[in-house]
């Protein structure tokens, strides 16, 4: 009984912090809504703010979580330490705010229960993104569920499939009106499982493990022996080397269409091949309505990027530029247990140009278009 007893105290503690309504943000400040409001994910964007790598004078971050995803205990204290570190490092301008209420599967591509509360998000956003987390339940997007499929936080993934769905529209109801049919420029960026929720939000569907159903691989010592470009997550080497926080995480290039806003508003070239980390064992599967890909793993198996064919500032990125732990001079990791801790992040982008620059300019587009007001 323990772990319940737990887990009704820490639904308890969580339940006492406030929903922020659009009334309480500052006029004239952007607000940032973001999905999955952890303490690393909260770190991610006040480091990235306060090093100016996201350059904005000031902001409004607006963290928001289904009031469900608190009965996974791990989940539920992630939160908690979230509200804790804004609440130690007197961060006013980071906010929280619950979703309420349950969905059932076949109401996630219509107006629901959440409906009214996804419009109050959007009418006091400035600009939203969408973080990594773990698998989407494939019986969302219509498939049986594969015994490597970690579905492990599914309120999570309804809701922020349906918020998306709300936002863009999709396959599963094309007579929907979305949202951002009203504001078509607001800055919609998803990361990795973002990434994935997008493309099940309009109609697609996933590859639920990559090694086995694209590369034919069993075993994580096959993973590791082959071409490091064609690996797209660090569980492999945890699995080896199972309680080091110190392992790094794989990085890898990616190739860019020529139509990308990469090459169209962020100055890159398509033969530039920019170094990204990675952490994903999913991709996409079937394409999902509207939806573009704009880039690629170098062999061209993997989508990298999608894009969006009627709104311009929707951008989806399999890889992970938000991460705190990129832009750390003295951060030191290393490739395996017994070796040297002599591996940096930030140093690797610097070396593997235009790796660093692209990191930059990724955020400058979202700053930018956040600024724009529209």
């Amino acid at each position: 009984m323990r772990p319940v007893i737990r887990a009704l105290v820490l639904l308890l503690f969580l339940s006492s912090v406030p929903a922020a309504a659009a009334e309480e943000f500052a006029p004239g400040v952007p607000v940032i809504v973001m999905t999955h409001p952890t303490r690393f994910q909260v770190m991610n964007i006040v480091e990235m703010f306060e090093k100016d790598i996201l350059p904005l004078e000031k902001m409004c971050l607006l963290g928001i979580y289904h009031e469900d995803e608190l009965v996974n205990t791990e989940e539920a204290e992630a939160y908690r330490a979230a509200f804790r570190y804004v609440e130690e490092k007197g961060l006013s301008w980071v906010r929280f705010r619950r979703i309420t209420g349950r969905v059932a599967l076949q109401d996630l591509f219509r107006e629901n229960h959440w409906t009214s509360q996804i419009r109050e998000i959007f009418a006091s956003a400035s600009g939203i993104i969408f973080t990594g987390g773990m698998d989407i339940p494939p019986a969302v997007y219509g498939q049986a569920t594969s015994i490597l499929s970690e579905p492990t936080t599914p309120a999570r993934s309804l809701f922020e499939v349906s918020f998306l769905f709300h936002l863009l529209g999709g396959g599963k109801n094309p007579g929907f009106t979305p949202m951002l049919a009203a504001r078509p420029g607001l800055p919609v960026l998803a990361i990795c499982l973002g990434l994935q929720s997008m493309n099940v939000a309009c109609g697609g569907t996933l590859v639920q493990d990559i090694p086995t159903e694209v590369y034919g691989q069993k075993t994580v010592e096959e993973v590791l022996a082959s071409d490091p470009e064609s690996i797209h997550s660090s569980v492999y080497l945890e699995k080896l080397y199972p309680n080091d926080a110190e392992l790094k995480y794989p990085f890898h290039r990616i190739r860019l269409g020529k139509e990308s806003l990469f090459v169209r508003k962020m100055g890159f070239s398509g033969s530039d091949l920019p170094c990204v980390a990675t952490a994903h064992h999913q991709a996409v599967g079937k394409l999902g309505l509207d939806l573009r890909v704009t880039a690629t793993s170098l062999d061209g198996r993997i989508v990298e990027a999608l894009e969006h064919a009627r709104y311009a500032n929707v951008l989806a990125i399999q890889f992970h530029p938000e991460r705190h732990t990129l832009f750390r001079k003295g951060l030191r990791m290393r490739a395996r247990t017994d070796a040297p801790l002599d591996f940096n992040p930030r140093a690797f982008l610097k070396a593997n140009s235009p790796s660093w620059e692209f990191h930059l300019a990724i955020w400058k587009w979202f700053a930018e278009a956040v600024s724009s007001g529209k």
